[in-house]
């Protein structure tokens, strides 16, 4: 597997998972977060520990990944990149445009769910991944139960408030995992 980097929105659902450092392995190849996604100030929902039915904002903390190599970071570094975010972040915000950036001079894949960059990725010939590919792919490589893998989808919808869209090509799985509501 190519390596990839993560914009902020499938980075947000990875770690809403509960199961980043094993979802991340598990997917193959590198993966990356640019320096402008870092600097995003990006939380998931957490329960609040004094009323279970309430949701606060918690903060991202990405340092177990990066310390573990899970997760590396990396920076706009050449004259084309930096060309080529200015372009996208005509678009798109900062995290989503250095992330097209870098995945089109490196030829990495983009891990994004935000529609504009898809678009983008697409129209400059960049591979994408979406988090429902991430987790079905986790699901494949390490044969988690049933419930192992509707629990972590139903994390990834409390607390990232994430779910494939209708025509994304794995929503019909995705939602064949959770019950009916």
């Amino acid at each position: 597997m190519a390596d990839q980097i993560v914009d902020a929105c499938c980075l947000i659902n990875l770690y809403a998972s509960g199961k980043i450092q094993v979802i991340v392995p598990a997917c193959g190849g590198n993966f990356y977060v640019s320096e402008q996604v870092r600097r995003e100030s990006m939380s998931i929902r957490q329960v609040d520990p004094a009323d279970a039915s309430l949701l606060l904002p918690s903060p991202i903390d990405l340092s177990p990944e990066i310390s573990k190599g899970l997760i590396k970071e990396c920076r706009l570094e050449t004259k084309a990149e930096i060309e080529s975010y200015v372009s996208f972040a005509m678009e798109v915000d900062d995290g989503e445009a250095s992330s097209l950036a870098i995945a089109k001079s490196r030829n990495w894949i983009v891990a994004t769910d935000d529609r504009k960059a898809i678009r983008l990725a697409s129209e400059s010939g960049i591979v994408v991944i979406t988090t429902p590919e991430l987790v079905e792919r986790w699901a494949k490589n390490t044969n988690p139960t049933h419930d192992e893998i509707a629990e972590t989808i139903r994390a990834i919808e409390r607390f990232a408030k994430f779910r494939p869209r209708r025509g994304n090509p794995l929503h019909d799985w995705w939602s064949s995992l959770l019950p009916s509501e």
